[in-house]
């Protein structure tokens, strides 16, 4: 009976993925489904309190840390930790979301670079405050820096769909940027730029701790430090590297994937690697 319980459940699983796949498909345009990933997925364990990754060093040219060369090695192993009960995850929450306000409050005004004259509001980001799992994207465009939420606009709706179909509601994660300010045009931020903002960026991250990062694209991989200046995505998309002992997968920008939609089979399946670090996602 055990045996035909452990069976059943599998192909329930196997349902879910092909469902959430076809829902992509659809926001997508894309006709044909792929079968979702069977192998097993291999995720690095984080280790909460590491150093960056050995080999790192800080690029002068670009003001922002050039990763070692491999990223790091994948575990088979489930994240080995005790879950917490509601009470403390409230308590934590309560204690972030004040850090984040006092933060944000210390933000507030930047002149610190040359993106605060052309900006409307600053977009510091928004979302859960002891999410497990963080989107940093590369800036704010011009729906974000009317409304200072980011993620609003057309990208904004494809990343809250896309969320939705990994068994998440949008307020169950943190959404935030490399940096605050939209840069004139909807340009790439510059390298110095992101160096300024990068702190902010940090004491963020810090102050979430989630259990997993995602980088929407290489101008977020850059900004945080685990992509060289030269380096394209295409070598790491669908990899983890470790950002101050905070697992961080690479995968691509929304936008590019509403410019590129036969690229979404890839963006599902980097997505479906963040799975077991996401305990509070639904699977119904």
């Amino acid at each position: 009976m055990t045996g035909e319980s452990s069976y059943a459940a599998e192909l329930a699983a196997l349902a879910r993925d092909t469902r959430m796949l076809g829902e992509l498909d659809q926001l997508f345009g894309v006709g044909v489904t792929p079968l979702p990933l069977l192998e097993p997925l291999h995720v690095p364990a984080p280790a909460r309190e590491a150093e960056p990754a050995a080999g790192a060093a800080v690029s002068a040219a670009s003001g922002v840390r050039a990763p070692a060369r491999e990223a790091t090695r994948p575990s088979p192993q489930r994240l080995p930790s005790r879950p917490e009960s509601p009470q403390e995850l409230e308590a934590r929450r309560s204690r972030n979301e004040q850090a984040l306000h006092e933060l944000a409050g210390r933000l507030g005004g930047c002149e610190r670079c040359a993106l605060h004259r052309g900006r409307t509001r600053l977009v510091f980001g928004q979302g859960d405050a002891a999410a497990e799992l963080v989107f940093v994207g590369e800036g704010p465009g011009a729906n974000e820096d009317q409304q200072g939420l980011a993620f609003v606009g057309r990208s904004g709706e494809l990343l809250t769909k896309m969320i939705g179909a990994m068994g998440l509601e949008r307020d169950q994660v943190f959404i935030c940027n490399v940096v605050k300010c939209r840069p004139p045009g909807n340009r790439a931020p510059a390298p110095d730029e992101m160096h300024t903002c990068l702190p902010f960026l940090r004491e963020q991250l810090e102050v979430v701790r989630p259990r997993v990062i995602c980088a929407l694209g290489r101008t977020a991989a850059i900004g945080l430090g685990l992509l060289a200046p030269d380096e394209s995505l295409g070598a790491r998309r669908g990899q983890f590297v470790d950002w101050h002992g905070i697992p961080t997968l690479l995968t691509f920008h929304p936008a590019y994937l509403l410019r590129a939609p036969e690229e979404k089979r890839k963006a599902w399946q980097d997505l479906q690697r963040l799975f077991p670090y996401l305990e509070r996602r639904s699977t119904s």
